[in-house]
């Protein structure tokens, strides 16, 4: 379960709604659901799906979370780079209680790179960082995984294993997955977060966030299709007028 209180985050120097990100924020919403976080910004979405993992803290309220967070399925600074794989590994088996052994293991399968006995994190190519913490993110089995838009991409050589061990890791799961695009996500949500000018609303139905997020953005069509209008026949009553000003100096 998730409780969030009064949640604030934005820019440093917010001074309209619209430039936090959430903006008193109070909802509740139970696990074991496969929940889409619906928001018309991709950026607002990853920075939410980031405080709800615990990866990034709000300026302001407080979050009561029941059950392990994972960080988002495609970040990294959860390790630390100067750490050799294996002590990441083991730091990680006691932060979660589980055989360092194993997570070793399941690290090395899922992410086909060769781990070298003393070599820090930071000492691997950019790929295989990636493959090493996206293997050490599913050696655990969290209560609760958070997407981003997409699954991360796993190397050709070890993809049909990382797919299989995602889906398995989702299924015993909740999960929180953003997307900008509703459709994407119709038949594997079932509830909804819809996240509007700062406020985050929670739907036990995916179908209704949806309506409620096409609606929501429909009138902010309108409105900016409104000022549009009215700008524009400004400047039309603008031109009128300066032409029957020149018309007259011609005179």
């Amino acid at each position: 379960m998730f409780e969030l209180h009064d949640v604030w985050k934005g820019e440093k120097k917010a001074t309209s709604r619209d430039q936090w990100t959430l903006a008193g924020a109070a909802t509740t919403f139970p696990a074991g659901h496969r929940i889409g976080l619906i928001g018309p910004d991709s950026a607002k979405n990853s920075a939410v799906l980031k405080i709800l993992s615990g990866v990034d803290d709000p300026d302001k309220g407080a979050i009561r979370r029941v059950g392990t967070t994972c960080w988002p399925l495609d970040y990294t600074n959860f390790i630390e780079p100067k750490a050799t794989v294996n002590q990441n590994a083991n730091f990680l088996a006691q932060v979660y209680g589980v055989d360092p052994v194993e997570v070793m293991r399941i690290t090395a399968r899922l992410s086909g790179v060769k781990v070298v006995r003393g070599k820090p994190m930071n000492q691997y190519l950019g790929p295989d960082r990636r493959s090493l913490a996206l293997g050490l993110t599913l050696a655990f089995q969290f209560d609760w995984y958070f997407v981003d838009e997409r699954l991360p991409r796993a190397p050709e050589n070890t993809a049909a294993d990382v797919d299989a061990a995602i889906r398995d890791r989702l299924s015993h799961a909740s999960v929180i997955w953003a997307t900008t695009k509703p459709e994407t996500l119709e038949g594997f949500c079932d509830a909804g977060l819809v996240l509007d000018q700062g406020s985050l609303t929670f739907y036990g139905n995916y179908g209704e966030a949806t309506e409620a997020f096409l609606r929501a953005n429909e009138t902010k069509v309108v409105g900016q299709n409104d000022r549009k209008s009215r700008k524009a026949g400004r400047r039309r009553r603008a031109a009128r007028r300066a032409g029957e000003v020149d018309t007259q100096d011609a005179r």
